[in-house]
C-alpha cells in the first residue's frame, strides 16, 4: 500500500510541478484522500478562476463544513477541459485499483469551489 501511494504522490507531484500561472483556458478539479476511510473526495471539473490556491482552500472549507474527514487537499490543473477530464478518469481509475472509492461531490454551482462569490444565474 506505501509503494502504491508512493505512486500516486510522486505522479501528483509531477502534475503539480508542470503548473504555471494561469490564464483563463485553465481548468481543475479538487480531490482529497481520506486514507484512513480508503475514500477519495473529488469535485467536478471546472474553469480556474482566481489563483489555484483558492480552490485548494475552497475545497478544504467545503469537506470540513460537511464534517468528512480528509488529508491533503489537491486542485490539478491543465489546459484545457479535455486533458484535465483525462487527468481525472486516471485519477479515479488509479484509486479504484488502489481500493479507494471515489465520493463525488455534488456541486451547487462551480463557483462554490472555484472561490468565486457566486453569481445570479449559478444559483
Amino acid at each position: 500500500m506505501r509503494m502504491t501511494f508512493a505512486k500516486f504522490s510522486a505522479g501528483l507531484a509531477l502534475t503539480l510541478a508542470a503548473s504555471q500561472p494561469t490564464v483563463a483556458a485553465d481548468w481543475q478539479y479538487c480531490l482529497a484522500p481520506s486514507h484512513a476511510e480508503h475514500k477519495v473526495y473529488m469535485s467536478a471539473v471546472f474553469p480556474v478562476r482566481g489563483s489555484l490556491d483558492d480552490a485548494d482552500s475552497a475545497f478544504e472549507l467545503m469537506l470540513d463544513r460537511a464534517g468528512l474527514p480528509h488529508d491533503v487537499v489537491q486542485c490539478p490543473r491543465a489546459d484545457d477541459e479535455q486533458a484535465i477530464l483525462a487527468m481525472q478518469q486516471y485519477a479515479i481509475a488509479f484509486n479504484r485499483q488502489s481500493g479507494n472509492a471515489i465520493v463525488h461531490l455534488p456541486l451547487e454551482s462551480r463557483d462554490q469551489i472555484s472561490g468565486r462569490p457566486p453569481t445570479r444565474g449559478s444559483m
